[in-house]
């Protein structure tokens, strides 16, 4: 039975679908970021009612997201946004008169440059799979899981939502549709992925479930488990003590696409970036680059005079 609380937040999912026209992918966020103040209510025995969740509690659950649960900065801030957008909705429909979160601001922003793996790593990851899957007949899922993001350069709830009808194998294509801000793209279909998800799908025929990612019940694998699996795998090949993960391969399609010239406004399509800037932080990751640069400067090299 569900408790007061998610019973409002699913309120607040289907007002964030018809009125202001969200996402699928957003929805998935906004629920994966939810499920952790549930968590946090449990661990301290708070019932999940709304009348119940004060500023001191929401204080103590962003302390637990950061020191317990060791999320990131902008992470932080990520599900912070998802509760204030939760209580500002419960003021407007005059669910609740006074909004716990008002008093509490989101840690600053942090810039930093993006980590991405390496190829060498990355080919690593794509074969962990057929070495250390725990369960043989899963080894071509897990594959095309790994691979999907890898080729793609899709968000973790882009991946996760993708179904068989969002691939044409006669054009090569794959449809990533609505995106984060709810719009649609498209992403070229490459080799090895191809022919792994073709095996992959006529290995599960008859497709009783469109979802491309499937648990082991056959339903649609939630992002919390592809997590738990992509982590495991990167334990197994030797790559468990970095800090890795779905959206590093994100960053890694980018920069790599971009140390081989591949212009800024095509990689921005492939990553469903609205803006240039947000794609120009990928102009930043090569330090090789840079180096050969600088080595053009007349100077350099020159051998200082006594």
């Amino acid at each position: 039975m569900k408790s007061e609380l998610e019973i409002y937040f699913e309120y607040f999912l289907d007002y964030q679908k018809s009125e202001n026209n969200c996402s699928e992918a957003t929805v998935k966020s906004y629920k994966y970021d939810f499920s952790n103040i549930i968590e946090f209510l449990n661990i301290i025995q708070v019932e999940p009612q709304i009348n119940l969740i004060t500023t001191a509690i929401l204080r103590r659950f962003i302390t637990f997201l950061k020191e317990n649960k060791k999320f990131a900065t902008n992470t932080v801030r990520r599900k912070i946004h998802c509760l204030a957008s939760f209580f500002k909705y419960l003021i407007e429909t005059e669910y609740i008169d006074k909004n716990p979160m008002a008093p509490i601001k989101a840690p600053k922003e942090e810039k930093k440059l993006p980590i991405y793996i390496k190829v060498n790593e990355l080919q690593r990851l794509m074969d962990a799979p057929e070495k250390y899957a725990r369960f043989p007949e899963n080894r071509l899922r897990d594959k095309v899981m790994v691979e999907l993001f890898i080729f793609t350069g899709g968000r973790r709830a882009e991946v996760n939502g993708l179904n068989f009808d969002d691939i044409d194998f006669g054009r090569d294509t794959i449809t990533i549709r609505k995106g984060k801000g709810n719009k649609s793209r498209v992403i070229p279909l490459v080799e090895p992925l191809k022919t792994d998800l073709w095996n992959y799908l006529n290995e599960r025929l008859p497709l009783t479930n469109r979802a491309i990612i499937i648990s082991s019940r056959g339903t649609r694998m939630s992002m919390s488990n592809m997590h738990v699996l992509f982590k495991t795998y990167l334990k197994k090949c030797g790559l468990g003590s970095k800090d890795y993960s779905f959206h590093k391969c994100r960053h890694a399609f980018a920069s790599l696409l971009h140390q081989q010239g591949v212009d800024l406004l095509e990689i921005k399509e492939l990553l469903g970036h609205e803006d240039i800037n947000t794609t120009t932080i990928y102009t930043h990751t090569n330090i090789n680059h840079l180096k050969n640069a600088v080595e053009k400067f007349p100077l350099v090299g020159a051998k200082k005079i006594s």
